[in-house]
């Protein structure tokens, strides 16, 4: 999955001709339909539908709407998120379009979780109920990063055999509800993990860090989250490739405090680790992280 800008030349957004309209068809466009979206079907694009009441209540403020989004993306024939195209001049991650996005995004005839602004260099996503925004990332590096859009904005019609990427049952949660967790003495049994693929490095906050990768066990797969603290983030930066292990470190430093992989340059390791004692719950799953204690490179 390299994501759908391969064979864009971004210099082009550097001409003062190369306006909204043009971030529109020559970006945006491709951008929906290789996250699976199309004029007619389940995941449909609806464009500018205009509001029946042109403003939002929120409290007791009515606040007028003065912008209708270019595009209301619906799965399986719901509303699930707004993509407002700007020129690639236009401020995309604070202001007034961002405000009036949100309050188009939480209006009675929308609702809908998420809203999206291009500009043609960024792509920035917002939750409604979360702030700053959860995704914020260049389109020219698009690529290193859709392995992640598509399993936030993608549709069935896209996910790899039929199933969006990172949705796989969690493994720590397999083994806490089989009673795997603990030996007869009520003692944590230790996990070593081989060959894990790490696809996803992310800062969780100040001192807490996560890793996704997929474990194929014979014929089950599932998914690990390995949580690690200071400590075992310093372990695990010495255990990646010297160039790696810099992106990874600098794109920890930023927004959106992530880093995902394909699966060409994702690194191969061994990870010694303890069943963790907490279940998180999101929208789409329940997931119980191991705490990671150490980790060896493998070779390719």
């Amino acid at each position: 999955m390299t994501g759908p800008f391969t064979d864009f030349d971004f210099r082009l957004l550097d001409d003062p001709d190369f306006r909204e309209d043009s971030v529109r068809e020559e970006l945006v466009v491709p951008l929906l339909s290789s996250l699976g979206y199309s004029a007619s079907g389940p995941h449909r694009i609806i464009r500018s539908r205009p509001l029946q009441h042109p403003y939002v209540y929120i409290g007791t403020v009515k606040k007028p709407i003065t912008i209708v989004p270019d595009y209301l993306l619906q799965v399986d024939g719901r509303n699930a998120w707004i993509l407002d195209a700007k020129a690639p001049d236009e401020v995309i991650d604070s202001g007034k379009n961002v405000e009036q996005a949100f309050s188009y995004a939480i209006h009675r005839d929308v609702r809908v979780p998420l809203y999206a602004l291009c500009n043609g260099r960024r792509l920035t996503v917002f939750d409604v109920s979360r702030w700053p925004s959860i995704l914020d990332v260049a389109l020219d590096d698009l690529a290193g990063a859709w392995p992640m859009v598509l399993g936030m904005l993608g549709t069935k019609a896209a996910w790899p055999e039929g199933r969006p990427p990172g949705f796989l049952p969690d493994f720590g949660l397999a083994l806490r509800k089989a009673g795997l967790t603990h030996d007869q003495d009520g003692k944590k049994i230790w996990n070593m993990f081989t060959s894990v693929p790490v696809r996803t490095i992310a800062r969780i906050e100040d001192g807490l860090y996560s890793v996704t990768a997929p474990y194929v066990q014979e014929e089950s797969a599932h998914m690990l989250t390995l949580d690690f603290g200071s400590e075992g983030y310093a372990k695990f930066l010495a255990a990646l490739p010297t160039d790696l292990r810099e992106r990874v470190r600098v794109a920890l430093t930023r927004q959106p405090y992530q880093v995902a992989l394909e699966d060409s340059e994702a690194p191969l390791i061994t990870v010694v680790a303890d069943p963790g004692d907490k279940v998180h719950t999101n929208a789409n799953e329940s997931y119980c992280p191991f705490i990671a204690e150490e980790f060896v490179r493998e070779p390719r």
